[in-house]
Parts: C-alpha cells; sequence; structure tokens
C-alpha cells in the first residue's frame, strides 16, 4: 500500500478548511484581525476577577487522598480542640498555628554555655513581653495568646531555661534524647552526643504554640504571627543569629511570588520583540518582514491577555506557577508563526495574495494544528491530575495554547495579508511609502546609503525572503546528515543519550522540599534552609482505633499489644519511645479489669493525673463506654522524602493488617502523599499523554513509520527528562510533574513539523527529500527552538526555585526535541524514509515536469524557449524552479509571460508527446 499517497490525499482533506479561511481572511484582513484583538481585550478584563491560590495543602497535596480521607476519621471521633487547655502536639489532626524561631551562635560555637542559654532566654523574654496586638482597645501578649497545657504556654525548647537542664549542662550530664521527659532530638541543631549525654548543639529551636480553639484566638493568633515578623525582621542580637517562621508565612511568601517577577516578563517581551525581528529581518527594503514578526509576537501577547481573563471569568483560581506561562506561549506562538512564514515563502512570487495565502495555511496550518492539538491534549490530560497545582496550571496552558493557535489564525494570517498587500504595492517596510528598486536608484547616482536604505523590490523567491537566522543554520544539519561520519557520530551521541537518560533515571529522586516553594531572599526560606540542613525530622504517628470497644477484655488488649509490637519492629520506628495510654493505664494503682464500668471509672481518675494521655481517649455521652482510642510510636530521624513516604505506606500496612478497626494517621502523612503517590500519578498521566498523542499523530500523520518515529521519539525525550533531573538536582514533585507533562506536547512539536515536511516536500530520492524538508522546516524550528529557550532564558535568574525549575526542564526539552527533529529524525528518514513511486527514467535522461495542457506547438517554440503563464498546479520544486536566476518569467506591459529559456530541461519529445499533442508528466 502507499501510503505516501494515502497521507498526501488526507493533508489535502485537512488543508481544504484552512484553503476556504484563507480565501475569506486574504479578502477581509482588517474585518478578521480588529474583531479577534477587540475579543481578546475584552476577556482580558476577567483579570479583574482574578483569584490567587497559595495554601500549600491544597496546592501540592493530592486530592481525595488516603491520608485526607484518613484524617476526617480521626477528627470526626476527636472533635473538640484542646490548644486553650490541655495541649499536646502529638494529638494535632492538622498543622497547629505556630512561631518557630532558631538561634544560632554567630561564630558557630557550641551553645551549650551560660552566656548562649541566657541569650536565648532573654530573646524569648523579648518575644513574650514586648510582641503585642490590640484588640478592643485591650493589649494582648503572648500569654493571651498561646496554647497552653496546666495553665501555662506550651513552647517546645524552653526546657533549657529550666533549673535542672542548667544544672546538668555545668556538669556535662544532660540526658540524651530523653531529658527530664521531654525529647530534645528535635530541639537542638547539630547535636552531637556521647555515652547518652547531649555534648554540644550549634543551635536551638523555640517553637510556640498559638491558641486556635475559637475563631477569636484564631484572629488573634494570625494577628500576633504578622506582628512577630514585623518585629523580628528588625530585631537583632549580638551573640546569636536569628531564624523565624510562622504557620501563615509559606502562604504570604508564595503569594509575594505571583507577582515578583513581573520584571522578568518585561524584559522577555522585550528580547523577544527584537529577536522575532532579527530572526525574520532579510531582503532589502520591500522584501523585509520585521515587522510581520514582531505582529507575531503582540498575537501571542494578545492570547495570553484573553486565555487568563477568560479563565480567570471561569473561577479557576491562579497558582504561583502559572507565573511561567508567559514565558511558555510566547515560545510557542513563534514556533507557529515561523513554520507559516516558510510556508509562505514557499509560495510562487507570481501567484495572487489570495493564492499565497490559501496555499500557505493549507501546508502550514494543517501544521500548526497538529502542533497545538498535542500540546492542547497534553494539557488537557494533565488537568486530570489530583494536584490543584497541576491541575489549575494545565487549565491556564491548555486554554492558552488554544488561544495562541487561534490568534495566530486570526491575528498573524490578517497581518501576513496586510504585509503581501505592502509588497505588492512595492511599498517600504518602515515608512509604507512607494519606492523603486535597487537597481533603479543606482542608475540614478543615489548615494550607497540611500540605495540601501530607500529601494527594494518584492522577493523572486525563497531565498529574497530569507533571514541569515533562517537561510545559514540549517545548513550545518544539511551537512551533518548528509556525511557519513557525521550519521556515525550522530547515532553514537543518541547512544550515549538513551545510557546517561537511564543512569539518571535509575538514580533521581521524589519530593519537596518547602524551602523551594518561596525565593532564596524570603526570611521563610533562611529558616527552612537550617531547619532541613541540621535539625533532625522525627515523626509522631498514630493508631487510632474507630469503632466501640470492650477494652477491659484482654483479647481487645493483646490486640493493641501486637498492634504495637508490629509497629516498632520496622526499622524506622524508635523501640524506646512510644505513648500507649493501656499501658500505662495496667501499670498504675487505678486499673481494673473486672468490668467495663470499673475499667472506665478508673480510667477517668487516671487520666486526670495523666493529662498527656488525656486528649487520646474519647467516652460517649454516658461515659460508659470508649467510642474512639489512639496510641503513637515514633520514628527515628527521617530527613529523605522517599523515607517519609515509605514509613507512613508501611505504618498503613500495619494497620491494614491488625484485626482491629484501626487508621494509622499523622497530619504530616497530608503531605507524604505527595512523596508517595506523585511517581505514580506522573508516570500514569504521561503513559495517558503519550497514548493520546500516538492517536492524534494516526490522525494527522497517516503513515506507519512517520507515527512510530514521532511516537519513539516523543518517549525518548520524555525519558530524558526523567533522567537528566538527576544531573540537574531536580526531584520529582508536584512542581517538575508540571513540566514533564507539559514536555510530552512539546516532544512532537519538531519531530512533527520535520516529519510533515519530510512527507509534503518534492524529492525523488530519501537524501533529497531529507535536504528539502531541512531546507522547509529547519530554519522554522531552529528559530522556534531559539525563541523558546530565550523566552525562558531569563528565569534562570529568578530568585524562585519554581521558576528557575522550569527553565531547567524547559531547555531540556527544547534541546532534545531538536536533536532528535534535526540529527536523529533526517539521519533515520536517510536511510528508510518514504518515498514516492514516481522516479526519473536515467535513460532517457528525462525529469519529472509538470503536466502542460494545451497543443504542443502552442507551447514549444523554435528556439525552445517556452512562453507559459503559472499553472494552479505549480509548487516549489516543480520546472519553474530550475530558472530562479538565470530564467525568471518577466510580465510584459500586456500582463503575458514572457519567453524563458529551458537551460536545465531536456527531454526526448518522441516520448514526451501523447497522442492529443500534449506534453506528457513522466512518472
Amino acid at each position: 500500500m502507499n501510503f505516501t499517497r494515502i497521507y498526501k490525499k488526507w493533508e489535502d482533506i485537512l488543508g481544504t478548511p484552512f484553503v476556504k479561511y484563507g480565501a475569506l481572511v486574504s479578502r477581509y484582513p482588517w474585518h478578521v484581525l480588529i474583531a479577534c484583538v477587540t475579543i481578546n481585550s475584552l476577556l482580558g478584563l476577567g483579570l479583574i476577577w482574578v483569584k490567587t491560590e497559595t495554601d500549600t495543602e491544597t496546592l501540592y497535596t493530592p486530592q481525595n487522598s488516603q491520608s485526607k480521607a484518613d484524617r476526617a476519621t480521626v477528627q470526626s471521633i476527636f472533635t473538640e480542640d484542646k490548644s486553650g487547655t490541655n495541649f499536646y502536639g502529638k494529638s494535632l489532626t492538622e498543622e497547629n498555628m505556630y512561631a518557630d524561631v532558631i538561634l544560632r551562635s554567630k561564630d558557630g560555637s557550641n551553645i551549650l554555655t551560660t552566656k548562649y542559654v541566657d541569650e536565648v532566654e532573654r530573646i524569648y523574654n523579648f518575644i513574650k513581653d514586648n510582641i503585642s496586638i490590640t484588640s478592643n482597645y485591650s493589649t494582648l501578649f503572648l500569654e493571651n495568646i498561646c496554647a497552653l497545657r496546666r495553665g501555662k504556654c506550651v513552647v517546645d525548647g524552653d526546657i533549657v531555661f529550666s533549673t535542672a537542664f542548667r544544672t546538668a549542662m555545668a556538669s556535662n550530664t544532660i540526658d540524651y534524647p530523653l531529658f527530664d521527659f521531654e525529647y530534645l532530638s528535635a530541639l537542638f541543631g547539630d547535636a552531637q552526643s556521647s555515652g547518652g549525654y547531649l555534648t554540644s548543639a550549634k543551635m536551638v529551636r523555640l517553637y510556640i504554640f498559638l491558641r486556635q480553639d475559637t475563631v477569636t484566638a484564631v484572629e488573634w493568633s494570625t494577628a500576633w504571627e504578622e506582628r512577630l515578623i514585623e518585629v523580628l525582621g528588625s530585631f537583632s542580637s549580638p551573640l546569636m543569629d536569628i531564624a523565624y517562621k510562622t504557620s501563615g508565612s509559606l502562604d504570604t511568601e508564595l503569594d509575594k511570588n505571583v507577582n515578583g517577577d513581573v520584571l522578568l516578563f518585561a524584559l522577555t517581551f522585550t528580547m523577544m520583540l527584537t529577536y522575532a525581528g532579527i530572526a525574520t529581518s532579510g531582503g532589502d527594503c520591500v522584501s523585509d518582514r520585521q515587522n510581520l514578526g514582531r505582529a507575531g509576537v503582540f498575537a501571542t501577547c494578545f492570547a495570553i491577555l484573553g486565555a487568563f481573563g477568560l479563565v480567570s471569568l471561569t473561577g479557576v483560581d491562579f497558582v504561583t506557577i502559572v507565573g511561567t506561562l508567559p514565558f511558555l506561549i510566547i515560545g510557542i506562538g513563534l514556533d507557529d508563526m515561523f513554520i507559516l512564514m516558510s510556508c509562505l515563502a514557499d509560495c510562487s512570487s507570481k501567484s495572487s495574495i489570495e493564492e499565497k495565502i490559501k496555499e500557505t495555511l493549507r501546508t502550514g496550518g494543517v501544521a500548526i494544528t497538529i502542533t497545538s492539538v498535542t500540546d492542547f491534549l497534553a494539557f488537557a490530560i494533565g488537568a486530570s491530575a489530583s494536584f490543584i497545582s497541576v491541575r489549575n496550571f494545565c487549565i491556564y496552558a491548555g486554554v492558552a495554547v488554544i488561544f495562541c493557535y487561534l490568534n495566530q489564525l486570526a491575528i498573524f494570517v490578517p497581518c501576513m495579508v496586510i504585509n503581501e498587500r505592502r509588497v505588492n504595492r512595492n511599498n517600504h517596510c518602515g515608512t509604507c511609502r512607494p519606492i523603486k528598486p535597487r537597481k533603479e536608484l543606482r542608475a540614478e547616482g543615489k548615494s550607497v546609503c540611500y540605495t540601501f536604505c530607500c529601494g527594494g523590490q518584492p522577493p523572486r523567491n525563497r531565498k529574497d525572503n530569507e533571514s541569515p537566522l533562517e537561510k545559514y543554520p540549517k545548513r550545518l544539519f544539511q551537512f551533518l546528515v548528509k556525511n557519513p561520519l557525521a550519521k556515525v557520530g550522530i547515532i553514537i551521541m543518541f547512544i550515549a543519550y538513551i545510557a546517561a537518560t537511564v543512569y539518571g533515571i535509575m538514580n533521581f529522586k521524589r519530593g519537596l522540599l518547602l524551602s523551594y516553594l518561596v525565593t532564596k531572599d524570603s526570611y521563610f526560606y533562611t529558616h527552612s534552609k537550617l531547619q532541613e540542613d541540621h535539625f533532625t525530622t522525627e515523626i509522631t504517628i498514630g493508631f487510632t482505633i474507630t469503632e466501640t470497644l470492650n477494652y477491659s477484655d484482654v483479647t481487645t488488649q493483646n490486640q493493641i499489644s501486637d498492634l504495637f509490637s508490629d509497629a516498632v519492629t520496622d526499622d524506622d520506628i524508635n523501640p524506646s519511645i512510644r505513648s500507649n495510654w493501656l499501658a500505662d493505664y495496667k501499670s498504675s494503682l487505678f486499673y481494673s479489669n473486672v468490668s467495663e464500668a470499673r475499667f472506665i471509672t478508673g480510667l477517668k481518675a487516671f487520666l486526670i493525673l495523666r493529662t498527656d494521655h488525656a486528649n487520646d481517649v474519647v467516652f460517649n455521652d454516658n461515659e460508659t463506654n470508649i467510642v474512639g482510642a489512639r496510641f503513637f510510636v515514633f520514628t527515628k530521624n527521617l530527613p529523605e522524602s522517599a523515607q517519609q513516604g515509605n514509613i507512613m505506606l508501611r505504618m498503613r500496612e500495619v494497620a491494614y493488617n491488625s484485626p482491629l478497626p484501626v487508621v494509622c494517621f499523622s497530619w504530616p502523612f497530608v503531605f507524604f502523599d505527595e512523596y508517595a503517590s506523585v511517581f505514580q500519578i506522573t508516570l500514569t498521566t504521561v503513559g495517558v499523554a503519550i497514548a493520546a498523542m500516538f492517536v492524534v499523530t494516526i490522525v494527522f500523520m497517516p503513515h506507519p513509520l512517520l507515527v512510530a518515529c514521532v511516537t519513539v521519539t516523543m518517549v525518548m525525550i520524555c525519558a530524558g527528562m526523567f533522567g537528566f533531573m538527576y544531573y540537574w538536582d531536580l526531584t520529582l514533585s508536584a512542581i517538575t510533574m508540571i513540566d514533564i507533562v507539559m514536555s510530552i506536547g512539546f516532544s512532537v512539536d519538531f519531530s512533527a513539523h520535520i516529519c510533515h515536511a519530510y512527507i509534503t516536500v518534492e524529492g525523488t530520492t530519501r537524501k533529497d527529500r531529507v535536504h528539502n524538508a531541512l531546507n522547509r522546516s529547519g530554519g522554522p524550528i531552529i528559530n522556534a527552538a531559539l525563541s523558546s529557550i530565550m523566552g525562558i532564558f531569563i528565569l534562570a535568574f529568578s530568585s524562585s526555585y519554581i521558576f528557575r525549575s522550569f527553565f531547567k526542564l524547559m531547555f531540556l526539552v527544547m534541546v532534545f526535541g531538536l536533536g532528535h527533529a534535526l540529527l536523529l529524525l533526517p539521519v533515520i528518514f536517510s536511510w528508510v524514509g518514504p518515498v514516492t513511486e514516481e522516479t526519473p527514467s536515467s535513460a532517457d535522461n528525462e525529469v519529472r515536469i509538470q503536466t502542460i495542457s494545451g497543443p504542443v506547438d502552442n507551447q514549444i517554440n523554435a528556439n525552445g524557449s517556452t512562453p507559459r503563464k503559472l499553472q494552479n498546479g505549480d509548487k516549489a520544486g516543480s520546472m519553474e524552479d530550475h530558472s530562479h536566476d538565470k530564467a525568471e518569467p518577466d510580465m510584459d506591459k500586456n500582463g503575458t509571460y514572457q519567453p524563458v529559456e529551458l537551460h536545465s530541461v531536456s527531454m526526448t519529445l518522441d516520448n514526451s508527446l501523447s497522442t492529443n499533442g500534449h506534453i506528457a508528466t513522466h512518472l
């Protein structure tokens, strides 16, 4: 089966709507242009109602995750907030309001000395006595706002002010990690111990818990947090560096990021305007297309305005990473622009404007449709992800891609028509005033400067239209894919690429550190880096029994004991630390299991004494049964995200295997679910997207080899993204997942362009078709890649990890896409690329020419020249192309093309004449 013929017929069908649209816009360019600009501008007003979402849990944790379901179960049993009466951190079901202060010696020395402990206490007293808020004409200090236990503020770390600690410090006998019933391991940074004693530490942490048990308490705590940030921002200590954050800091700093890089976009917009002008400059003062290139940038900017406004109107919240989209969409728009301009340059200079635009859209319209559909589908599939940050980004991006595509057709194409009208009138590209050709100006004796700046004529061929950036870079690739040694080098390079990719995939990491979400100049970043790099991460894990049980029954007690035994056998669980109210109750004088009633009576008396267990048991209304209870184990230091996600999964397995009705939950699990699920979610999303791209490729390019090439290339690029994240120190998270999903669409773009060009260009051998395909698409692909890289390059200097990681992965996909499209695929096509059945006859030295209708005696003059008018079927590569420079037919005063010598066409007329006297096309 001749798939090439089927492909061309199918492309003609796909191109028909574009031909009809080309005819319409050629006649009414201003109407279409004004209408599209107006619609985009009106939709852009929707930005007035844009809402921003900055809540970390909402954005960067999976929706409908098991941890959130388990939290809801636990909260349905333990409904009372005890932060105003009997606060214990282990009982939290979500992060409490707090202020976290890290104090570090300025010279890095050991802080376990009286001098430093006195300074720590002085700083704490300053916070306690000087940071206040006003409410209802009353001044409120920390003691009015802090979480309470036994009537005192709960501050992890205040044990260092106690007499017992100071005494032990003086004698170097500070028990570690448990001192006076408090765990010190999470309180001291860079702690060193020996023989069960704490010997040195360079930092200490004061973790101040705040009340949140009433609406008023939440308001007070929020205001006090804001006041603390304001005061500590200007406070200093002569001995210690101070780092700080509060429970609201991350959301506040994320909100700043939304508008923090507006200047970067302004710089990018200016750079893209400049680059578009340079990349499209060429020819003379008439054929120069700089302004047309700039129009492509403005078309993309209007697309961003309209898309963002429309999505905002629908109520989709703006998230921080959406701020990277303008840098991306400009690159996409210029990609489409360069393709359309390349197709226009391929059109015959003798065709009418309408015929040029119709032919441009017939080929270029299909080409940009393929890439726009693949980009949109990648984002549409990404919008189904369970991360709100990914979902909202993909919604904004998908709509922006559609608007960018539509604007290229409804803004840029009309601008092409307007520009072609100017060219036909021989008007200057800058002043739009009529000018003369440079040849005439030189004949009139005009100066060289005047002739260069004020002379020109319409382009006669593709070379007259191309800028240096379009002409020369593609020649390098044409040379490489033609040279046998270079081909071998290309294959070796891609083998090395695959090897590096596999190694990177085997070593890359998962997880998202909170410090990554803010800029490096943020106080939150300073604190988070100290916390991540110098303090241990130990997690409290609760097992909650969710049904009413008879706890006096020995079977129930044994099952609880077995649950603990199974949990503490895990290597990452600290076997010496646990919180088990049942075990402590059984060892007390209050214990009785004669009956359930006696058991509960004794337990209530026990809980009055042991308030640390009081929050872990819930009685029914009559206090005759226990309707819910929880027990806790504690992990060892687990600094890695993978370790944290894995311990969550293993403890869930322990709960699942228990005969008890129990769920395993800790409030950090909400974030650990991201670590545990992001890899699976990403692979699923990528897999579905690749399958969708495969179907789209079949629809738009129904040729088995092309479909295989595009699909394999797409998989190689996506794998490269995963692998090379390792080399650039990036982890897989909800943020980088966005970039990977986005890369799926872009991994298709360049490959689709070169495949589409290869199958549609003229050429009777694979070598010729590869050369011509690079001639048509090489320049646009190179310029599209360079413009996209330039569009995101400024993000490399952003202070935001989100923007920097976006730059790194987009840079990778552009470089990989460029290499696969202009090196690997041309080499493959030069070996096994599809070719048509039409081949020249070497015996007769004939060449393939277009069929010319009419009697032979009216077509061939005695001197061997042919007076001919351009036929509708003429294309680049037909007989007209053999005489661009020496034999371009000129039009006389009557509008008839004058004879042109056929220097490069030889034929045997007796084999060329059909029975009706016409010249037949040789196949």
